[in-house]
């Protein structure tokens, strides 16, 4: 049985999630006009830029300009069939929320990134799955609660 019972040690919330980037520029474009997270501040000539969502829900993302060669793409292989998975079995280690799906799946075709699955609606949820400039392989998510 789990201990509800709280500590002070206890993990309270996330204060920012860090992503390898090679190109900042590129990544902060994606990140803040396709995606719509704001710029916080950007510090090119060091390599690093802090976005984060609007709203000031979540963890800001700090993205990290590296080498290709050094960039983990933020994505793994399931080793079974599960719905989330893309075809080659891959599951996003990231999911985003939206109020409009399908707005935002137009947004960054348009931007011209790899779509990996076109939106799906069950009567809770839609989503689609999607690669940023460097490969991070994403999940967006509309909740349909209520609908």
């Amino acid at each position: 049985m789990l201990n509800k019972k709280t500590n002070g040690a206890d993990v309270i919330g996330y204060c920012c999630m860090r992503f390898p980037v090679t190109n900042l520029k590129k990544s902060v474009d994606f990140y803040c006009e396709v995606l719509g997270y704001e710029l916080i501040s950007a510090d090119y000539s060091f390599g690093e830029a802090h976005v984060a969502l609007k709203n000031g829900n979540g963890p800001g993302i700090f993205l990290m300009e590296t080498k290709p060669e050094d960039v983990t793409q933020l994505k793994f292989v399931f080793p079974r069939s599960f719905f989330i998975t893309s075809s080659t079995g891959h599951v996003t280690m990231v999911e985003l929320l939206t109020n409009d799906l399908l707005a935002l799946h137009e947004r960054i075709k348009q931007a011209g990134a790899h779509i990996d699955k076109e939106p799906v609606f069950t009567n809770e949820f839609g989503y689609f799955t999607f690669y940023d400039p460097d490969g991070h392989y994403i999940r967006a998510v509309e909740e349909r609660v209520g609908l």
